[in-house]
């Protein structure tokens, strides 16, 4: 046994103790919490937060860092990610710290009455503080070149503010060089939607799907929020939500696959890096490549459609009279809209894109956040050709900003892109389409397990997907990928 990084892993494991507590905080926040509660919940966790803060930067656990001699590769990852966390967040006083918890907390709950009452003025004030905290702290942290990399390195370790532009700006000519004829080709009607379906059904056939998924209810729950997300709050305990509009059946069930994808992903890090520097994903691109190869790659696959079709219509008689195919065709419809957690394979990528450019022209100073809804509206218009009728269907539709995630967006289109490529690997070694349509997924999972989830953080996002692909991230697999299911196979 090596005594110094057992030291280093108790250090840890006692910090991911107070994490766990903050994380429950939050999931409850956005779930059970009692409307009044909030303030004093904003206080409360920036001061949990603060604790933790403290923890992590302690002169203790530099110096059980310096002295933890590391023996094998796991150990020398503990080590290594352990110092970039520990040198990043010592830029950071505490005290600026638990002011930005605090401040994106309360703009968060402002989010939620702003949005119910379609008003950016009820978060302005609030938004203006985090986004204003929120360049002090990349200034802290520094940077080369420009100000927003502090911000998502924090998110993909290695990215860049001009990486990110660059693979942007030409996703972005592929899309809009293939939309029109895909959109023009698309199913007119969507047999799915404007069909009333009470909350108690789709709530049903949700917890069926995820059963049907393989999700382990004795480790996790299903909840719903105004906007799904997942929460590992401690050891097997991961929490996810989804949401429930009667007449769009798609959005829930979408919502439920995705964030069984992050579920699925945290769950499956081995127990032994749990609290470890290692105890997450590669990166939060990786950690979104799975909720979209769950979502899109199995959940909008024909193969899919055919395995839970008996099912579906079973408890949604109303869609009898359409088969597999059909439903597919309707949850693969290629029209632009206002939602991003709404949108199709192709246009989603514009509206990851549009989010990038505004948050990179906030953090720059180059927009002002009182310009916010104008600026969003101008720049939907000119990537989607859309007229933006309102601030609830535009810039308060995501809570990301507004919970002060600057950096995070970019984490979308990344792991689009790497599911693609992770796709194209998996079908060299299993027939993929047969499995899904079986239901034999534990198949898949494994694979998976063994590629990337076993993985932890020990290999950046670069390195591990060479490890996977043989190859860097490469934009070629998600262009062959749309090809080849919306030019023909639709």
């Amino acid at each position: 046994m090596n005594a110094g990084v057992e030291m280093l892993k108790n250090y840890y494991r006692r910090i991911a103790k107070f994490s766990s507590a903050v994380s429950l905080l939050y999931w409850d926040m956005q779930t059970y919490i009692p409307k009044s509660g909030g303030p004093y919940r904003a206080e409360t966790l920036a001061e949990i937060s603060g604790y933790v803060f403290e923890l992590s930067t302690s002169d203790e656990l530099g110096a059980l860092l310096e002295s933890a001699n590391p023996q094998d590769e796991v150990e020398e990852a503990i080590v290594r990610v352990g110092k970039r966390e520990f040198d990043r967040f010592r830029k950071i006083p505490r005290k600026l710290f638990e002011e930005y918890v605090k401040a994106s907390t309360l703009c968060e709950q402002a989010w939620q009455v702003a949005k119910t009452n379609n008003n950016f003025k009820l978060v302005e004030p609030y938004f203006k503080k985090v986004v204003e905290l929120s360049r002090e702290i990349a200034e802290k942290l520094g940077y080369e070149i420009d100000p927003y990399d502090a911000l998502i390195d924090q998110f993909e370790p290695g990215m860049t503010a001009q990486k990110i532009s660059r693979l942007f700006s030409e996703l972005r000519e592929f899309t809009l060089s293939i939309l029109a004829e895909i959109e023009k080709a698309s199913p007119a009607e969507d047999v799915l939607s404007g069909v009333e379906i009470d909350a108690e059904r789709q709530k049903k056939f949700n917890e069926w799907l995820l059963d049907y998924l393989g999700f382990d209810r004795s480790k996790g729950r299903l909840d719903v929020s105004e906007h799904p997300f997942t929460t590992p709050v401690g050891l097997n305990d991961v929490r996810i939500t989804t949401r429930y509009i009667s007449d769009d059946l798609k959005n829930s069930i979408f919502s439920t696959i995705h964030e069984f994808g992050h579920a699925l992903y945290s769950l499956s890090i081995p127990e032994e890096f749990y609290g470890l520097p290692i105890g997450s994903s590669a990166s939060y691109g990786f950690d979104e490549s799975q909720s979209r190869f769950w979502e899109n790659i199995v959940g909008r696959s024909l193969a899919f459609w055919r395995g839970i079709h008996k099912n579906f219509i079973q408890l949604f008689p109303e869609f009898s009279s359409y088969d597999a195919h059909q439903l597919w065709r309707s949850v693969n419809i290629v029209k632009r809209s206002y939602i991003r957690t709404e949108a199709d394979e192709i246009t989603y990528n514009l509206h990851i894109i549009l989010r990038f450019e505004l948050e990179h022209a906030l953090i720059n100073r180059e927009l002002d956040v009182k310009d916010i809804p104008l600026a969003w509206n101008e720049y939907f218009e000119k990537y989607l050709g859309l007229k933006v009728p309102s601030d609830r269907l535009g810039c308060l539709q995501d809570p990301h900003w507004y919970g002060g995630s600057f950096g995070y967006f970019p984490s979308y289109t990344l792991g689009n892109l790497y599911s693609a490529q992770i796709r194209a690997s998996l079908s060299k070694e299993l027939p993929l389409d047969q499995l899904v349509e079986e239901g034999k997924f534990e198949a898949i999972k494994s694979w998976l397990y063994e590629k990337i989830y076993s993985k932890g953080r020990i290999y950046e996002p670069e390195v591990l997907m060479e490890k996977i692909s043989g190859e860097p991230p490469n934009i070629a697999h998600f262009q062959n990928y749309i090809k080849a299911k919306f030019e023909h196979a639709l």
